[in-house]
């Protein structure tokens, strides 16, 4: 009897052990390991529209030689006042993604409304008429800034230039009709400023921008048989916003 026992256990235990090989082992899964995003960087081409105020600044003139020894040395200015809109292109390039020094060069080319009415006389002599800058207004300029992220803060300086138009009526002493001046002078100079710019999407950045503006040009003419030299030219302050979509390249 013990031996039959004996007997059956044994059965049974190699019954549950072939039984315990054919069941599906039990693996632990891979480990998941968390995927890095990709470092953030203003390094690449973008394009945009801008529009702004001209908030401050001059038009201006003042006599240069030649000019003839009746005339004094003279100098006139009349606040010039308007807004500029056009579009944007550029380029970025970050040091080190993420936080860092930013470099750039960008180009703007604007319709540009700065303008003032005038009215002067002396004496017997009057003159009345307008200044303005109903035409393009473009600046070429380079970018160095500093990047927290999405955030860049930066300063920019360059080349800007446009055209002074100026139309008006002289009467005075010696003039048998009213003289008549309509005429366009292009100028340039210098222009520096500074900046925000955030990017509110993967592609897409705002900015503020404060630029200051010194154009001029020396001039020559002829008047009454008489040779004039003049230095003509505008001072502007501008504040502007706009929007740029970043190509994304190098992201």
């Amino acid at each position: 009897m013990k031996s039959y026992l004996l007997a059956a256990t044994g059965l049974l235990a190699l019954a549950g052990a072939a039984q315990a090989a054919d069941l599906p082992r039990r693996v632990a899964p891979p480990p998941v390991y968390p995927v890095a995003p990709p470092a953030f960087t203003w390094t690449g081409f973008y394009a945009g529209v801008n529009a702004g105020g001209a908030v401050g600044g001059d038009f201006r003139a003042s006599t240069t030689s030649p000019r003839p020894a009746a005339l004094p040395a003279s100098r006139a200015e009349a606040s010039a006042a308007g807004f500029v809109a056009g579009g944007t292109v550029g380029y970025n390039y970050q040091f080190t993604p993420d936080n860092g020094f930013v470099v750039g060069i960008e180009t703007d080319a604007n319709y540009s409304d700065i303008h003032n009415e005038f009215r002067a006389s002396a004496g017997a002599a009057s003159a009345n008429g307008g200044l303005k800058t109903d035409t393009y207004f473009v600046t070429v300029r380079g970018r160095v800034g500093y990047a927290w992220g999405p955030l860049l803060a930066y300063a920019t300086g360059g080349w800007a230039f446009t055209e002074i138009g100026i139309r008006g009526i002289a009467t005075g002493p010696g003039l048998v009709l009213p003289a008549s001046i309509n005429a366009s002078v292009p100028v340039d100079g210098y222009t520096v400023g500074a900046g925000l710019e955030y990017m509110i999407t993967p592609s897409l950045s705002v900015k503020g921008e404060y630029l200051y503006a010194d154009l001029g040009r020396d001039v020559r003419f002829r008047a009454f048989g008489t040779q004039f030299g003049a230095r003509t030219g505008l001072d502007t302050h501008l504040l502007k916003v706009g929007i740029n979509y970043h190509f994304n390249l190098f992201n």
